[in-house]
């Protein structure tokens, strides 16, 4: 597809009050028009008499109006007509229609539009369209298969419809077919410019179901194209190190841990040493349940690394859980040769020495956050770039260190497990690891739905706990009051300290507190020296302290499963049962839907595969920051079928022609790299 003469403006009919509004829906462009798809359609059937009316289809009826009536109401008045023709009569009501008392009278001709339902056995329209009509006014002899766009205040869906029926051949100028006939028969897939005409004016549901087949198709390809692409390089063309081990590293590693290895940890750190003794770059993602040990069976490999006299960096999403790796690394590793640094952009001129030992080969294992990966830092001989929570950091900052000269094996850690279509899709160029047990002696966390007028009880139980030496948790999505009826950090730090929790030593944890203060704080609570910390999503990740035995998750309608297990995983650490209490007063059915499955599922597989579902993988994932192309039609939780067909096709193109120079690939590289910009070898290729 190519970009030119985007401009939504040289458009007939699109002046600056419609530019306003088209932006507000996401369409600045020609290709954003052309890309609005419909939400759905609805049959709008010809002109048919009263007698032949049905339920449930938008249907045109003609007649004289017979009777009127107003009917005032103290919180909702009604206007109420009769429409004749000689089969029978239609009741119209239109609720808060006052106005219609100056404009429809006995004796006009009209025609409505709407849905027909039957009341006490008699046809009836609710807020029908209408209008006045003569005996010359034509009638709608056809029916017709319409498009619903999503639509705003400013601008309906019927507006939306219009202009792109008007625009649409000149539109279509705009789309290049990507694939050979070939392909296209062997799928049964509709030509590209054929699909894109018939997603906005099919005749029929089969229509525009083969349409949005073809569409979805041409989505799937295009990402895995591009992971695919990124695999097939860094399997054929790139060089990382070379890591050895033996019996004898493998024991001096396992003695640095407190604990013994489980089965599934050591099953997951063998695999990964075995990728690391290839010459080409690992890329590897350790999925595994809130507690099942990542961090541990990620410093075997750090270690492993170190010991073959390599340097590692280790990527965390935020300030906190890069200072939690780096206090329990210093621990673990307390006594050895192995020399930590930590990098968060926190302080320059206190790094700036640890920057040049960096440089120097110095610092063996450098933790950071994404401060770690920018341009003034630099790295002696780095070998393993181990990133957590993949999903929070993206692709993009995932190829910066590539494109420093370095081509270090890489591993990805997620907690929040990847349901298959994810897998398949977002992390086609992984080799995947999963850690399927806890280790011993993790507690079974009981999970409660509470409605908020039960809160009190349930603060009542964290005092009982605290009084027992526990400590607890209290978790917000916002730090300050909003127009929402949303619970904030700052008004519930005052309600409990003045009524629910007078008395106990509590703090505050959020992203806009300082460095300095955050570390002193989270010591504080590490050292028992706070008995509850009241926080927002700050501590989702990474936070470990076996004490803390109650988490109270306020406004939790608000959260996803997934991040509802992440906070969940904060508690059960210890030796003492623990609990998590979700707070809340949704009525939205899904939400309660969401809030209930919480309190019957403990695997987290489970749990995102139920997120995924609900939610769709724009908000169990977040493309956008991912790095990846955003999806626009396809629901990848329903797609698996296209899916595995593409991910096949896409590794079959690029075997065929690995840079996309052949002339019938043309328009599909231009797109890929337009889509996915310079994070894909195929924009660094030809």
């Amino acid at each position: 597809m190519t970009t030119g003469d985007a401009s939504l403006s040289t458009l007939c009919g699109v002046g600056p009050t419609r530019l306003k509004a088209l932006k507000e829906l996401g369409i600045t462009t020609k290709i954003d028009l052309l890309e609005y798809f419909p939400r759905r359609y609805q049959l709008e059937t010809a002109e048919r008499p009263v007698a032949e009316l049905v339920t449930d289809l938008i249907q045109n009826v003609r007649g004289e109006i017979t009777a009127v009536d107003y009917i005032a109401g103290a919180s909702r008045s009604r206007f109420e007509a009769t429409l004749r023709d000689e089969s029978g009569s239609l009741a119209l009501v239109w609720f808060n229609g006052g106005y219609l008392k100056r404009v429809i009278h006995p004796g006009q001709q009209l025609r409505v539009k709407g849905k027909v339902r039957f009341f006490r056995g008699l046809p009836q329209m609710t807020n029908p369209k209408w209008s006045i009509i003569t005996d010359e006014t034509p009638a709608i002899e056809k029916s017709v298969f319409k498009p619903i766009y999503p639509a705003s205040s400013r601008i309906s869906s019927d507006t939306i419809a219009q202009l792109i029926h008007d625009h649409l051949s000149d539109l279509l100028e705009l789309v290049d077919e990507w694939f050979e006939d070939e392909l296209l028969q062997k799928y049964n897939l509709l030509p590209r410019k054929q699909a894109y005409r018939l997603i906005h004016v099919p005749g029929s549901h089969r229509e525009a179901a083969q349409a949005r087949r073809r569409l979805v198709f041409d989505e799937l390809m295009l990402l895995q194209l591009g992971l695919v692409s990124s695999r097939q390089l860094r399997d054929g063309r790139l060089s990382a190190p070379v890591l050895r081990i033996d019996k004898t590293l493998d024991e001096r590693i396992r003695s640095r841990f407190p604990f013994e290895m489980t089965r599934a940890q050591l099953q997951a750190a063998y695999q990964i040493a075995k990728d690391l003794q290839q010459r080409q770059p690992m890329n590897r993602l350790l999925q595994g349940d809130v507690g099942s040990g990542k961090t541990v069976v990620a410093l075997y490999a750090m270690l492993m690394a170190v010991a073959n006299r390599l340097q590692v960096a280790m990527l965390a999403p935020t300030e906190v859980l890069a200072e939690q790796h780096y206090l329990n690394f210093s621990r673990m590793l307390e006594g050895s040769n192995v020399r930590i640094g930590r990098f968060t952009g926190r302080s320059k001129r206190t790094e700036k020495d640890s920057i040049r030992r960096l440089a120097t080969g110095q610092i063996h294992i450098a933790v950071g956050t994404q401060a770690l990966i920018q341009q003034d830092i630099e790295f002696a001989n780095l070998g393993l770039v181990v990133i957590d929570e993949q999903h929070k950091l993206g692709v993009h900052q995932r190829s910066v260190l590539q494109n420093k000269g370095y081509a270090p094996h890489y591993l990805v850690m997620t907690a929040t497990p990847i349901p298959r279509t994810l897998a398949l899709s977002y992390f086609a160029d992984f080799d995947v690891t999963t850690i399927d047990e806890l280790p011993p002696g993790r507690q079974p966390i009981t999970t409660r739905f509470v409605r908020r007028h039960q809160a009190s009880s349930v603060y009542q139980f964290v005092r009982q706990q605290i009084s027992a030496g526990r400590q607890a948790y209290v978790v917000v999505p916002q730090i300050e009051d909003n127009e929402e009826d949303t619970a904030s950090l700052l008004k519930k730090f005052d309600e409990l300290k003045s009524r629910d929790l007078t008395g106990l030593r509590m703090e505050m944890l959020h992203g806009r507190i300082s460095p300095d203060d955050r570390d002193r704080i989270m010591q504080d609570f590490r050292a028992g020296n706070v008995d509850v910390l009241l926080a927002t999503t700050v501590i989702e990740v990474g936070i470990d302290v076996p004490n803390a035995t109650v988490i109270v998750i306020e406004s939790a309608e608000r959260f996803g499963l997934s991040q509802l297990h992440q906070l969940r995983g904060r508690v059960g650490r210890g030796e003492h049962p623990s609990y998590c209490f979700l707070v809340s007063d949704a009525v939205n059915e899904e939400a309660i839907a969401r809030l209930t499955a919480m309190t019957e599922m403990s695997n987290g597989f489970e749990i995102a595969e139920a997120d995924l579902k609900l939610r769709g993988p724009g908000q169990f994932f977040g493309t956008r920051q991912h790095g990846l192309p955003e999806l626009k039609l396809t629901d990848i939780s329903q797609e698996i079928e296209l899916l595995t067909i593409a991910r096949k096709e896409a590794a079959a193109v690029l075997e065929s022609d690995p840079g996309l120079q052949k002339p019938v690939h043309k328009h599909l590289r231009e797109a890929l790299i337009e889509r996915f910009g310079d994070s894909i070898p195929l924009a660094r290729v030809g």
